[in-house]
């Protein structure tokens, strides 16, 4: 470590340890030419997984009422018809939707995607 007195002889010029200190000079940066008209292929993400989930409602129960279920038993959701349904990526809500029947099955149409809620690629594949 530096004595007070070396720091003051440094900054003053008079090292005496003949150490030559000297200002960078980095040449100057030019603009990468066409590098504004590079289209990016986004094929190298076709094969990622993607968990997608439609969550048509939530309710709480207590584990007897669980363990009593049957076949046909039917569990009141906090979520009534036609007021759309959550859809998740990755346990992460980025969309809203609705129930839909094609070729008698149940899908789900995107009525409204959140916007504000901007995820990085990196949270959506954890």
């Amino acid at each position: 470590m530096l004595t007070d007195d070396e720091i003051k002889s440094f900054l003053a010029g008079g090292n005496n340890n003949d150490v030559c200190v000297k200002k960078v000079k980095f040449p100057t940066l030019q603009q990468v030419k066409g590098r504004n008209n590079v289209k990016i292929s986004m094929s190298h993400l076709e094969d990622v997984q993607v968990e997608l989930t439609a969550e048509l409602g939530q309710a709480e129960k207590e584990t007897r009422d669980i363990l009593n279920l049957t076949v046909g038993s039917v569990i009141k959701l906090n979520n009534g018809v036609g007021n759309g349904i959550a859809v998740f990526m990755n346990q992460k809500q980025f969309a809203k939707g609705e129930v839909v029947i094609v070729n008698d099955k149940f899908g789900v149409r995107i009525s409204e995607i959140n916007r504000d809620h901007k995820l990085k690629l990196t949270e959506m594949l954890l």
